[in-house]
């Protein structure tokens, strides 16, 4: 796994977006590279809504990690039973490979994944994999995970995800985005964005990303 050093905190912006509480991407990293974001964190910290924005603001592919697990994952999980490693690594093998063939045919994308400890991250990355940490505390997350329905991710195993996890560390390519601070997940997109000055697919037309090149283009014009 290519680490970094560089552990720079990103300032402080004039426009009301919040910085990420940590970013140690450098300036260069995604330069001739096929960018992949894996939208990490305990379950309820807001996966899947941070990628449903990310992947229509930019017109990439998008992927969840849920839909590589296999049925007995998903009733192991479904009856409160947490996963242990044996259940985890082939389907990390999956995500690994659904990452490895879009850097293959050079198409950029996003995909959830839990990736709570750093084995495994260290499984799924590549050149070009930056993880974008949603990070909360128990009882914010716990709180947001009871109102959820329709997933098999009991609310009582969230403490199971929280022993598990190993936030990442200034070494490993990512940044962190707090949760806590309650801003809207089209904002969180957009901090995502702009921090690692990401941009929208060149053959996508669809109304989402038409809007993110001129929000984009407005920012550079107040900037500049």
């Amino acid at each position: 796994m290519i680490h970094t050093s560089s552990g720079n905190t990103k300032a402080a912006r004039d426009f009301p977006i919040p910085s990420a509480i940590e970013n140690t991407v450098p300036n260069d990293y995604l330069d001739n590279k096929t960018p992949v974001l894996v939208i990490m964190g305990v379950s309820g910290c807001g996966k899947s809504t941070m990628n449903q924005h990310l992947s229509s603001k930019l017109g990439w592919d998008v992927a969840e990690a849920d839909d590589f697990h296999p049925q007995a994952n998903i009733d192991k999980m479904a009856n409160g039973i947490p996963l242990n490693d044996e259940d985890r690594w082939p389907w990390l093998d999956k995500i690994h490979d659904w990452i490895e063939n879009h850097m293959d045919h050079k198409t950029p994308g996003t995909v959830t994944c839990s990736a709570l400890r750093r084995a495994y991250r260290e499984k799924i990355w590549m050149p070009g994999v930056v993880f974008v940490y949603l990070s909360g505390d128990y009882d914010s997350i716990m709180e947001r995970l009871s109102h959820r329905q329709g997933h098999f991710m009991k609310p009582q195993m969230l403490k199971s995800q929280f022993d598990t996890l190993e936030p990442p560390s200034k070494d490993e390519i990512h940044m962190t985005i707090d949760v806590g601070l309650h801003m809207t997940p089209e904002v969180e997109a957009e901090e995502v964005i702009d921090t690692l000055n990401l941009q929208c697919a060149v053959e996508a037309h669809s109304e989402q990303v038409i809007a993110e090149r001129a929000r984009q283009e407005a920012r550079k014009s107040e900037q500049g």
